[in-house]
């Protein structure tokens, strides 16, 4: 029942429509290409910022360790909410559904990274590679490598962190903008990140941010549940 209310929503119906105008725009129109290109030009017509320091040790490396602390902070105060200090039911499930939606937004993001055998940038010929540009619902033929780069991965260590904007709707709702504004600002620092070391498209980073949100959107949807009005 709660899935059936989430995908006949005005919010889910409205995040696809916006998720599919940017993917024709973006991946069919060629936009992912243009943009992928401008990068590849400032760069010297290579990916210098590969390697680089601050795009590979500090906003690479760094960031998925630094996430990993505000996981674990997230998953530790959970638990101290659900067994420990039972007074603030509201804090239990808030908590509970941060927790969950971000566990639930970086597996899903992985598994499906596993599974589409989409090409990072780096990879083609266009920029440097061997293999041929393949839109996303193209067939890609057996005989190229098996790749893992559809959605981008790095960009939801920032993304899933949209999930603050309904926590805080639930706990302090003057906050919640910013939360909003954290999860977007580091979802796209990240992204573009990786955009400028080849190892995405835009189109990547615009799939991770949609299912981000549609993880916040529906795991807070059945663990703090509104209570008069439908979403």
């Amino acid at each position: 029942m709660l899935m059936y209310r989430f995908l006949f929503s005005k919010t889910f119906c409205r995040l696809l429509v916006a998720y599919l105008a940017s993917m024709l725009l973006f991946d069919l129109a060629g936009a992912d290409i243009w943009l992928a290109s401008k990068f590849y030009q400032l760069e010297g017509y290579q990916w210098a910022l590969r390697d680089y320091w601050l795009t590979e040790d500090v906003l690479h490396k760094g960031a998925r360790k630094l996430n990993y602390m505000f996981a674990l902070a997230a998953l530790l105060t959970t638990f101290y909410y659900h067994w420990l200090d039972k007074t603030q039911p509201k804090l239990r499930k808030a908590y509970l559904a941060l927790t969950i939606s971000l566990l639930t937004a970086f597996v899903l993001v992985a598994y499906l990274k596993a599974i589409t055998n989409i090409a990072c940038p780096w990879s083609l010929a266009l920029f440097g590679g061997t293999e041929p540009y393949i839109h996303l619902l193209q067939a890609r033929p057996s005989y190229l490598p098996y790749s893992q780069c559809f959605p981008a991965g790095h960009a939801s260590v920032g993304y899933a962190w949209v999930a603050l904007y309904y926590f805080f709707k639930h706990t302090r709702p003057q906050y919640r903008f910013v939360g909003l504004t954290a999860g977007l600002t580091g979802g796209l620092i990240l992204g573009i990140t990786q955009q400028l070391r080849g190892a995405h498209f835009m189109s990547h980073d615009i799939t991770t941010l949609f299912i981000c949100v549609c993880c916040a959107k529906l795991c807070f949807l059945v663990f703090c549940p509104p209570v008069r009005s439908a979403i």
